[in-house]
């Protein structure tokens, strides 16, 4: 009688799978919980949050201000200034239809994987119709500081470099 022994393989591979796959679960739910945060907040205290981040670069200019789908300012760096080593990509939403305020930490050397230009929610801001692409060498260039300055209505956002 021949024994098939693709069997116990086909068990052991299924099985690996089932656990990488609890795996990766856990790891990616444990990373948001530590990069990720979004918690209640009143009006006032999502422009507290925002003015402190702000009066923390207060002596460098905004990358990007937009008011609407206006663009109200741009400092893009010159092609040829030197790049900044810069560790972290920090995001500061604030929503007042529900009252939230988000808080969002990424790692930089995620925006270094991605070669093409960063999409800061193209249709939400509209910044690809206004022809405006950033890349993570941009951004080096820029150094540390705000990237986005936005306030689109009752929206607000803010994202900054270290």
């Amino acid at each position: 009688m021949k024994t098939r022994r693709w069997v116990p393989i086909l068990f052991g591979v299924a099985v690996f799978l089932v656990f990488a796959g609890i795996g990766a679960a856990v790891v990616s739910y444990s990373w948001m919980r530590e990069h990720v945060a979004i918690e209640e907040a009143t009006t006032t205290g999502a422009e507290t949050a925002f003015n402190e981040v702000r009066q923390r670069f207060a002596a460098k200019p905004p990358l990007l201000e937009m008011h609407g789908r206006t663009v109200a300012k741009r400092n893009v760096p010159a092609a040829d200034a030197p790049r900044t080593s810069l560790t972290m990509l920090h995001v500061l939403a604030w929503d007042d239809d529900e009252e939230k305020l988000a808080r969002i930490d990424l790692p930089f050397w995620l925006l270094r994987l991605k070669e093409t230009p960063i999409r800061f929610g193209t249709y939400a801001t509209g910044l690809n119709e206004l022809g405006i692409a950033l890349t993570a060498s941009d951004l080096e260039r820029y150094g540390s500081g705000i990237v986005l300055d936005l306030d689109h209505g009752g929206e607000r956002a803010l994202l900054w470099v270290e």
